[in-house]
């Protein structure tokens, strides 16, 4: 059998089982090799473009590709998605994260949290905290190759005006989730956006996880498939919407599951989704990943 393409970009901390999964469940879909942040962000902006070919199966968050793929989808680029999928669960269709095109399926929502220095006072409970004065200056965010500094800009713009401005203009970009966690073991920062995987634990217990008050922010695994996909990359799509990877996702890589019957994450307070999560809407992560949208916040000072 011929061999098709597969261009997943997710999370560390569920790579390594899907990886795995690709492999048995898939084995005529050749992966891409492992990407850096910046590779994904170029082959975000690249997607569908000049002579660049559409993978079978494309899995990935960032909003350039989004974009790229919104404007696809007139021009016979792609492949509706097959119509028995299972839907997307109603808690999350009411705050309008259904999606709004037959051409792409979500797989999961990434929560984004806070990781917060234990030492703070008075506690960091919520995303406006980040603009007191105490703290607008000691906030990292994954680096600039991510989607992270954009969005935090644009979203903490939107909520808050003009009290962000501070904290937008000072947020670090020099660190990568992982090393942001050990910064605030260490008191470097007052607080850092993060995944509940990468800030549960903390070597010297100088750090915890706050879900905010408001609601964690929440960004798409997107999942599209090329016109007269590999009939691998359809079979990995239904497996990557089963119960039994959507579980896995839930119970073990802390990501916001869309099947109806699997579990909320254990991470998740024990609130309705509408007062624990917080959704963009799909206009607004497009106009991110336009090529007009505001460049990547720049890099702020080393921690101090």
């Amino acid at each position: 059998m011929t061999t098709g393409t597969a261009y997943i970009a997710i999370a560390p901390n569920i790579a390594r089982k899907t990886s795995n999964d690709l492999t048995v469940i898939a084995p005529n879909l050749a992966p891409a090799a492992a990407q850096l942040h910046q590779e994904m962000l170029d082959f975000s902006r690249e997607f569908g473009h000049g002579q660049n070919e559409i993978p079978d199966l494309t899995i990935t968050a960032y909003p350039q590709y989004v974009y790229n793929l919104r404007q696809l989808e007139s021009k016979g680029n792609l492949a509706p998605m097959p119509q028995d999928l299972p839907p997307m669960r109603p808690e999350l269709v009411e705050l309008g994260m259904g999606e709004p095109s037959p051409y792409f399926r979500v797989i999961g929502f990434v929560p984004l949290v806070l990781a917060v220095n234990r030492h703070v006072s008075p506690m960091i409970t919520d995303w406006s905290d980040l603009c007191r004065p105490d703290i607008c200056r000691r906030v990292a965010v994954p680096p600039k190759d991510t989607p992270m500094p954009d969005f935090f800009a644009a979203k903490m713009s939107s909520d808050y005006g003009d009290q962000a401005t501070e904290v937008i203009a000072n947020i670090n970009t020099n660190y990568t989730p992982l090393d942001i966690n050990k910064e605030i073991d260490a008191g470097h920062f007052a607080a850092g956006v993060s995944i509940p995987a990468f800030s549960r634990t903390y070597r010297n217990d100088n750090g915890t996880m706050v879900w905010p008050r408001s609601g964690a922010w929440c960004v798409g695994l997107v999942a599209c498939l090329k016109r007269d996909p590999h009939p691998d990359a359809v079979k990995f799509l239904r497996h990557l919407l089963s119960a039994d990877y959507q579980n896995y996702l839930s119970l073990t890589g802390a990501l916001i599951p869309v099947r109806a019957e699997t579990p909320w994450p254990d991470d998740m307070p024990a609130r309705p989704p509408r007062d624990t999560l917080q959704w963009v809407g799909w206009d607004a992560v497009c106009a991110l990943g336009s090529p007009v949208a505001l460049p990547n916040a720049h890099s702020a000072p080393e921690a101090n």
